[in-house]
């Protein structure tokens, strides 16, 4: 199915949910990049899952997915809509979800957590597992690629959740399940278990020594700082009975207890994180701690990677496919610049036509350089906008190219990532600001489309564009 779910980008699902990008996938199911309507003229971006509909499970995956839709907390992915679906002749199950763009598996290959950024990740993952608990559910996935950031939350996914004593009918074994996955049930004993698992993983970078033919409990290693030692080992009991709840382990750590919310907490987790609305509300003591992991910790995937760092585990949004991308904020409307026509002297070679310009930040905000050069041939730029948490974390510059296809109309119709850099996430920027980018209509009487070359490159003081108009 892998090259199927491929050719599907540009469809639309049920006829509102466009497949924009195709982000991840594998034989069972594919992620895109749609948008969800919440008014005339307002749309927000969001994720598609598509998994083929089996006659078997289908039935029982629905439910799964519209009572996932009824939990609403603020640090649990929100399930907007679920259906079935038909493309080509094939019968899909589809689940709209938000879209995070980060996950803490893209994290680990480039460094462990420090024990504060712990400290900061763990309280909203207890209170998202509280909160899945209290409702009656277990989540079965606990692993660092499933704990992901919108903006400056911490979230779990929703989208696996089950009934405690269920077995999916699809089911892969994992480093994180616990000795008592052999029966393939799913519960809330051993989403603990996968917790301390992830623990030890996210301030180590790697997952405790355990020999699953002995029944001596993993050992948790000494490296492990305190009160998160204790945590682990309270977790990886082999005996699921003597495993510590949810509650005790988030007494433990010193944070509040996850249980029934404030009414001021309840009004702030019933917005939709979409709406951009929300407000911190004093229930939350941990959101500068949030801040540290999302720019400190989310963002240093921005670094240079090491050359084989170690692969990755596929994030619920992308489940047993690609990992979604990076931390997201709601943006702001990016800032578009009217081009004028007048032609530099020598800033192209003969049959190319190059633009450049910067976008400098300025007060927080990226402004339109004043200076910014340009030649015939670009009526618009659409420049990224990149959180100031990100771009603190650029060592050096970060340059991403990228292939525009031009209709006759002078309108993008097609972009393509040539190069990449070593961040998804300022690719994705790259590549959302070409697609508005607006160049100057084909001459009366030619019909022919052109190509460009977009070349960003992203430092902390700026970021700057330079535009290649292909030779014919």
């Amino acid at each position: 199915m892998s090259e199927t779910w491929k050719r599907w980008e540009g469809r639309t699902v049920e006829g509102r949910f466009p497949l924009q990008s195709y982000l991840g996938g594998s034989d069972h199911s594919a992620v895109f990049l749609t948008l969800i309507q919440r008014g005339a003229g307002d749309s927000r971006k969001a994720a598609i899952k598509l998994i083929p509909a089996g006659p078997a499970d289908a039935e029982q995956q629905l439910l799964r997915w519209n009572s996932a839709r009824e939990l609403n907390h603020l640090n649990l992915i929100r399930v907007f809509e679920a259906g079935r679906c038909e493309l080509d002749g094939t019968k899909l199950l589809y689940v709209v979800e938000e879209f995070a763009e980060e996950d803490l598996s893209q994290v680990l290959p480039e460094r462990a957590l420090t024990a504060e950024e712990a400290r900061a990740m763990l309280p909203p993952v207890l209170r998202a597992l509280q909160c899945v608990h209290d409702k009656g559910f277990a989540h079965g996935r606990i692993q660092p690629s499933n704990i992901l950031a919108i903006g400056d939350q911490v979230k779990l996914s929703s989208d696996v959740l089950g009934a405690p004593g269920e077995r999916p009918s699809v089911r892969k074994t994992s480093a994180y399940d616990p000795p008592e996955a052999a029966t393939g049930a799913i519960s809330t004993a051993a989403d603990v278990w996968q917790l301390g698992m992830t623990l030890v993983e996210v301030l180590t970078q790697r997952l405790p020594v355990w020999d699953r033919t002995r029944p001596s409990a993993p050992e948790v290693p000494a490296a492990v700082p305190e009160p998160f030692r204790e945590i682990a080992g309270r977790c990886l009991q082999v005996d699921a009975g003597k495993r510590s709840t949810i509650a005790e382990l988030s007494d433990r750590l010193g944070a509040e207890r996850p249980g029934p919310t404030s009414a001021q907490t309840e009004k702030a987790a019933s917005t939709p994180v979409l709406a951009g609305r929300q407000k911190a509300s004093a229930k939350w003591p941990y959101v500068l701690g949030l801040a540290a992991v999302v720019a400190g910790a989310f963002f240093w995937i921005a670094r240079p990677k090491p050359a084989n760092p170690p692969a990755e585990i596929p994030s619920t949004q992308a489940q047993q496919g690609a990992a979604a991308e990076n931390s997201q904020s709601t943006p702001a409307p990016r800032q578009t610049t009217p081009t004028p026509s007048a032609a530099v002297p020598g800033e192209a070679k003969a049959g190319d036509t190059k633009v450049e310009g910067a976008m400098p930040e300025a007060g927080g905000d990226e402004k339109a350089s004043a200076n910014a050069e340009s030649v015939s041939g670009v009526l618009q730029r659409v420049m990224p906008q990149v959180s100031p948490g990100a771009r603190r974390t650029i060592q050096g510059k970060i340059k991403v190219r990228v292939k525009v296809k031009v209709d006759a109309a002078g309108n993008v119709e097609a972009v393509e990532l040539e190069s990449g850099g070593p961040s998804k996430y300022f690719s994705r920027l790259a590549l959302e600001a070409a697609r508005d980018w607006k160049f100057s209509p084909a001459p009366a009487g030619e019909q022919s489309a052109s190509e460009w070359r977009l070349t960003f490159a992203f430092s902390r003081a700026r970021t700057e564009v330079s535009a290649v108009r292909a030779k014919r």
